[in-house]
């Protein structure tokens, strides 16, 4: 490694303090007795309002919650259905899912990541969640000869114990106490699902940026434009979001009167 020398400098240059240096606790404190604030009020006005919204959503998916395991038995019924239709298949879903363990808290079932400055949430879906309960692990009999879905877990990573509840379709009873997997058992295939679900969505974004992209060439080569075609401007998204009140309403209606 070569060692090179500024010959413009001084050794007094080297050796002299930088102008520049951390600032002391003691002159912070005083600037804050002067009025320095380190929080202005428009970052807590954000704070504030973020709260508010946080507080909003979570009430939101409280209820939903209620309303998802009230029509339990109705989203079972439509199973087939659900997976082979996307815009029941895409419903967010992540609040139906609970629990949590010891020495990692609550369980996530959502991801968020930042793009560019954009953040993007991709929550477990509907299609993935019943997929879920397809496996054994998260299915159980019931006393009413029927199978009970897992809906909430919780335990600890070191000991494998675990504790869950679940919710039959048949009798609509909730069962709680399940105490025959581990929790790593739950975690392991929880996190299996989300992983795919996460790569499901992912790749739609890929696939319709490529059709995006294929689409600008096709334009670009017929120079049908006169300004270029880019593949920002041309990319798609699907047809518009479903929410589980809607679906919910759409299987209702038909299943009225069919009987």
């Amino acid at each position: 490694m070569a060692i090179i020398f500024d010959d413009s400098k001084s050794i007094n240059d080297y050796l002299k303090k930088p102008e520049s240096h951390p600032e002391s606790f003691a002159s912070l404190c005083k600037r804050q007795a002067t009025g320095l604030k380190l929080v202005s009020d428009e970052m807590e006005q954000d704070r504030k309002e973020q709260e508010e919204m946080a507080k909003l959503r979570k009430m939101s998916y409280e209820r939903k919650y209620k309303l998802f395991f009230e029509n339990i038995d109705l989203i079972m019924r439509h199973r087939d259905e659900i997976l082979s239709t996307p815009r029941y298949a895409n419903i967010d879903a992540h609040y139906a899912l609970g629990g949590g363990g010891c020495y990692i808290g609550p369980i996530s079932t959502s991801r968020r990541y930042s793009f560019a400055g954009t953040l993007v949430n991709i929550n477990l879906k509907l299609g993935a969640l019943l997929e879920l309960w397809d496996t054994d692990t998260f299915r159980v009999g019931c006393k009413c000869g029927g199978t009970a879905v897992i809906r909430y877990f919780s335990g600890s990573p070191l000991s494998g114990a675990s504790v869950a509840a679940a919710a039959c379709p048949k009798c609509k009873e909730v069962l709680h106490g399940i105490r025959s997997r581990s929790f790593g058992d739950y975690m392991g295939t929880m996190l299996t699902k989300l992983a795919e679900n996460t790569e499901k969505v992912i790749k739609d974004i890929i696939a319709k940026w490529t059709l995006a992209e294929a689409e600008c060439v096709k334009k670009n080569a017929e120079g049908k434009f006169s300004r270029s075609c880019r593949p920002g401007g041309e990319i798609r998204g699907e047809e518009p979001a479903c929410s589980l009140e809607t679906m919910i309403n759409e299987l209702r209606l038909k299943e009225f009167g069919a009987d």
